[in-house]
């Protein structure tokens, strides 16, 4: 049975998407069976992101309404056969996706993967509900600025009283000259204030956005330092222990 993950945000704008499907990807290259579902219905973009736009033939609408099977609706990665991605339909709203329907797919998805990530619409809204109950592991993805982290630290209690998960924390566009100088708060002060162990730190590099641009994941983008830090945060999602960077201690 493989582990499921949520990766959540507080809001929108934060990099989840690209975060979540970075680290599918890098599970997938490391020989992990993995599964990204775009969970955020009628605003999908995870195929945009993996460059799949092209391979999607079927969403899980299909799926819960028996026009395919959930292997059909998987489409595979190109480039790493070890990943797959059910998107999302685009015409849907979260309230005409059966919560039950999902939630099947996802158990199905665990018994012959060794990873299924989930990626969820930002906020609280019914489409986290639909999924929310299909995992017990969650990634709570914030920028370092107040509005993501105070919106994420309410997220985060929200899902532990309603569903006695805990997330992990992954920061993203963490600027290390601005840490440096005091005009950014360590990684680990932050996760100290918002009571989530730290999984990761992503550095902030406008690397990301040209990989964006030409449909490539971060993992793919010309910046090391972004490329070294998630593998390290990848490492550490399948149990592996690495070392956080002097700087985010």
């Amino acid at each position: 049975m493989g582990e499921a993950y949520l990766f959540l945000s507080g809001k929108g704008g934060t990099g989840k998407t690209t975060l979540a499907t970075s680290l599918a990807l890098a599970l997938a290259k490391a020989g992990n069976r993995t599964v990204l579902v775009d969970a955020d219905v009628g605003l999908r973009c995870a195929d945009l992101l993996l460059g799949m736009e092209n391979e999607i033939l079927y969403d899980l609408s299909d799926v819960a309404e028996n026009r395919c099977t959930l292997n059909q609706a998987l489409a595979r990665h190109p480039g790493c056969r070890s990943l797959g991605v059910l998107s999302a339909p685009q015409t849907l709203f979260p309230s005409q996706v059966r919560k039950r329907s999902l939630e099947d797919m996802i158990a199905e998805l665990r018994e012959n993967n060794d990873f299924v990530l989930i990626d969820c619409p930002a906020g609280l809204g019914r489409g986290l509900k639909n999924v929310w109950g299909a995992a017990q592991e969650a990634v709570m993805v914030t920028t370092p600025d107040d509005a993501a982290i105070r919106a994420a630290e309410r997220l985060s209690q929200l899902l532990f009283e309603k569903r006695s998960i805990h997330p992990r924390l992954l920061l993203n566009r963490a600027d290390r000259t601005l840490i440096a100088v005091h005009e950014e708060r360590r990684p680990s002060v932050i996760a100290q204030q918002t009571d989530m162990e730290l999984l990761g730190v992503i550095p902030d590099s406008p690397d990301v956005y040209r990989a964006l641009l030409m449909h490539k994941t971060a993992l793919e983008s010309d910046s090391p330092r972004v490329r070294r830090a998630l593998q390290r945060t990848a490492d550490r999602l399948s149990g592996t222990p690495r070392r956080l960077p002097r700087y985010c201690r």
